[in-house]
């Protein structure tokens, strides 16, 4: 299984404001507190939306024309899911927490190192569910 050395972001490192995470070559990943905010609402659309613990999270990554993108796939222990499609844009967006009741989620990140990150904390949620 493949994780993150860090896995939870540190909170409060100044990023530029085209990028999602600041992934230093050494080091824990910061994210501002702004994406901080988003990041926690998103965490708790998907759990919330599964009712369950997370059982799974599935990616594929695939190309169209030149828009790299990974559909991500969540799933809960009773078969309840969540879709999301992350593209590579240069820019940042977020699905708005009005949107949880969709079946696909879009959103963009800046460059792969983003999407890498964002992947790979996705999987953190595995096993989570929703204490609220």
């Amino acid at each position: 299984m493949m994780s993150l050395k860090y896995p939870e972001p540190v909170t409060g490192i100044s990023t530029t404001v085209e990028t999602l995470f600041s992934l230093p070559p050494q080091g824990p990943a910061g994210i501002s507190y702004h994406w901080r905010r988003r990041l926690e609402v998103m965490r708790q659309m998907v759990l919330g939306r599964l009712q369950t613990p997370v059982a799974s999270v599935v990616c594929h990554p695939h190309r169209v024309g030149r828009s790299n993108s990974v559909a991500v796939h969540i799933e809960g222990q009773l078969g309840r899911c969540v879709d999301i499609l992350v593209t590579v844009s240069g820019k940042v967006s977020w699905p708005r927490q009005e949107e949880s009741h969709l079946p696909r989620w879009y959103m963009t990140v800046a460059d792969a190192a983003d999407l890498i990150y964002l992947m790979l904390w996705l999987n953190t949620l595995v096993g989570q569910k929703n204490d609220c």
